[in-house]
């Protein structure tokens, strides 16, 4: 293996594939490889993977069609990698040095622009998340079944004064709506599940609710996970709560 081939490897591990993408994309309109950290987001540019990646591209004496090539391979690679029961980091936030991460909202349109025919959005509360709102309408355009299962209101047994439903139903009028009641309960207990299912096979596990804050402001983690394995227990999980009426269409 040459240092660029383990260059370009070690950037299919470790660099998410629209990063990728995007390198690669700069890099073919290019007339010379040079300057090859600008290729990279700051954040990125400062990872081992892009400096050995630099140093093998020098080295190498070829065109930037093809390190492009290569690198558009390389995206290849790194969207069947995440597609194959993975699961990758997403924050929103500070961002550190050494730590090349994916953001949240970025990362939560690309999976409702991947759903073809179930989404499922999880959250205790809703509001101002306009990048996402626009990536729903779309797949609703699409043909896409979108389903929301949100905090109840005060007059419905939940919590808030307000019910996410009845402002993402104006938006949303072809969503379906759930709600869990959870009549009887001994003490308070809320929606405190946030989550994206799409198609029984990715899904976006966070602590980020669906607002403006949480996708560009806060401190929020969250994992992306791909793969039925674990992905379609999920689903099944919320479509059993659905059917048993534990959670309530609405």
């Amino acid at each position: 293996m040459t240092p660029l081939d383990a260059a370009i490897a070690a950037i299919a591990s470790e660099l998410p594939p629209d990063c990728i993408r995007m390198a690669a994309k700069t890099l073919a309109g290019r007339t010379d490889c040079g300057d090859c950290a600008s290729l990279w987001g700051a954040q990125a540019a400062r990872t081992k993977p892009v400096a050995d990646f630099c140093a093998a591209v020098a080295a190498s004496g070829l065109s930037p069609k093809e390190i492009a090539a290569a690198l558009n391979a390389a995206a290849a690679t790194a969207d069947r990698i995440f597609s194959e029961n993975t699961v990758d980091l997403l924050w929103t936030g500070p961002q550190s040095v050494s730590v090349p991460v994916r953001r949240m909202e970025q990362s939560l349109c690309e999976l409702i622009d991947s759903a073809r025919e179930e989404l499922l959005v999880v959250s205790f509360v809703a509001y101002k998340a306009d990048k996402v709102y626009a990536a729903i309408r779309a797949a609703i355009g699409r043909g896409v079944r979108v389903s929301f299962l949100t905090e109840a209101s005060k007059e419905h047994g939940g919590t808030l004064e307000a019910d996410p439903a009845d402002l993402l139903r104006k938006k949303f009028p072809e969503a379906d709506f759930y709600r869990w009641e959870n009549p009887g309960a001994a003490h308070p207990a809320v929606v405190h599940a946030k989550c994206a299912i799409a198609d029984g096979c990715k899904a976006l596990v966070s602590s980020a609710n669906l607002t403006g804050a949480a996708m560009d402001g806060n401190m929020e983690l969250g994992l992306l996970v791909s793969g039925r394995r674990v992905v379609g227990r999920m689903a099944a999980h919320f479509s059993a709560l659905a059917t048993e009426h534990v959670i309530k269409k609405v």
